[in-house]
């Protein structure tokens, strides 16, 4: 039976359980393998399996991972765990900036430490080809001014990079979805996938585009903002008068003076 397109993680609390990185690692290994086996996930993650059992737990106390039943392995049975979805978004019924922002803030710190991990294994394994014509990584950084109309197009685009990637879950290049059993099969496989590429490895791509906040230029202007306001140059609608700066300077001017003319007190 196939998975629901999206399911929706409804409160904090359970979007924090879905984030943690080592977590969120196998829930994108489940995407590709499930529904398995703890002892399928382990070899699929290249951890131990009794490492992984509570944190299969606590997906599945928060609606991440399903139950799938039992299948026979030899002459056991074991139990199958798959996901609640293809994939995962946060719709909170408490949408204040306060939770939103955490929210994000939360999945790009797991992000991030996934993707230096992930560097650091490659890195130090001798594994990153970076010559003048051969390279197998990439990463850029980038700064642009964009209007609102240009980020959604930005995004759309950064969600084409995603459903390239999906494309290529099990696969890695095949022309549609492949099966979930091609997809356990590729994963599972050392030689790579069985579909004419071998040379196809497993990859991982991250995106990110988050609007820049200058800490100390906006600390700035709340302060010229409040001192406006403390003085009395305020505009109407909030913003400060034109004049305000010179005004504020001409009375600390003749406050300074007005000190001056004070007669010092003897000692």
């Amino acid at each position: 039976m196939p998975r629901p397109p999206v399911h929706l993680i409804t409160t904090p609390k359970a979007w924090a359980v879905y984030i943690a990185p080592v977590r969120l690692e196998i829930v994108e290994t489940m995407r590709m393998v499930a529904p398995c086996s703890i002892a399928e996930l382990a070899e699929a993650t290249d951890r131990p399996a009794d490492t992984l059992y509570r944190h299969i737990e606590k997906l599945r106390k928060v609606g991440v991972v399903v139950d799938a039943g039992f299948r026979r392995s030899g002459r056991r049975f074991e139990q199958v765990f798959d996901l609640a979805g293809d994939d995962f978004r946060p719709q909170f019924r408490d949408t204040s900036p306060r939770v939103v922002n955490k929210m994000f803030d939360d999945a790009t710190k797991s992000i991030a430490k996934i993707l230096l991990r992930t560097t650091r294994d490659a890195a130090a394994a001798e594994q990153i080809v970076y010559g003048p014509e051969d390279r197998n990584a990439s990463v850029k950084f980038e700064h642009a001014w964009l209007t609102p109309e240009e980020f959604v197009q930005l995004r759309e685009l950064l969600f084409g990079v995603k459903r390239f990637m999906d494309a290529r879950k099990a696969s890695r290049g095949a022309s549609k979805e492949p099966s979930q059993e091609a997809a356990r099969e590729a994963a599972h496989s050392k030689d790579g996938p069985r579909d004419g590429r071998r040379d196809a490895r497993l990859y991982l791509a991250t995106f990110a585009a988050v609007p820049v906040h200058r800490r100390r230029s906006a600390r700035a202007v709340v302060e010229g903002r409040a001192s406006a306001a403390a003085s009395g140059h305020g505009a109407p609608d909030g913003k400060p008068r034109a004049d305000a700066p010179a005004k504020v300077a001409a009375k600390a001017s003749a406050k300074s003076a007005a000190s001056s003319r004070k007669p010092r007190r003897k000692n």
